[in-house]
């Protein structure tokens, strides 16, 4: 068993109520603690488990059944990242990683950004970049990559559960295994 840590963003309520952290507590998210920004609730975990989806498949039941209202919309780490995250994960400079992207360094080929051509902030997909580098590079282990896809299609299933609740359940049952 592998200890992991991730972040899961809530809806449902804006506000900490009376008994809400001794109801996640005693529905398993002994290993959590629920903070707020700017009104938005979150909870950071360490939780224990094989694999990092197991660790927030398992966290995301204990959430929602936890009978406080709450729905999970987001994982985090998030799988959209800036040049400036992705030099944060990978002990890189974000100089280092602008000159990757912009072909200046390295045999070239680094994944386009996702968004913002025509903005200040480009913003990359996080797999894409961690198997781009582990293709290349020995210091990135193809774990990383796993878990970055794993966060992507759970919050992919997330996604879909929120615009399209009629046809999530199914995805979010094939993600759980």
């Amino acid at each position: 068993m592998k200890t992991y840590t991730f972040t899961l963003v809530l809806s449902g309520f804006s506000e900490l109520r009376e008994d809400m952290e001794d109801r996640l507590f005693e529905s398993g998210c002994d290993d959590a603690l629920l903070s707020f920004r700017d009104g938005v609730p979150y909870l950071d975990f360490d939780r224990e488990a094989e694999t990092l989806r197991e660790a927030i498949l398992s966290a995301i039941i204990n959430v929602e059944g936890a009978g406080i209202g709450a729905c999970v919309i987001r994982v985090e780490p998030d799988e959209l990242v800036t040049a400036s995250e992705i030099a944060e994960r990978t002990g890189r400079s974000r100089e280092s990683i602008r000159l990757l992207a912009a072909g200046k360094r390295g045999q070239g080929g680094f994944p386009p950004p996702l968004r913002g051509m025509k903005s200040r902030t480009r913003l990359w997909h996080w797999g894409e970049v961690a198997l781009w580098l582990a293709q290349r590079e020995c210091d990135l282990a193809a774990p990383l990559v796993e878990e970055a896809h794993a966060i992507a299609a759970i919050n992919g299933a997330l996604e879909l559960r929120r615009h399209a609740p009629d046809s999530s359940s199914y995805l979010i049952k094939r993600i759980a295994g």
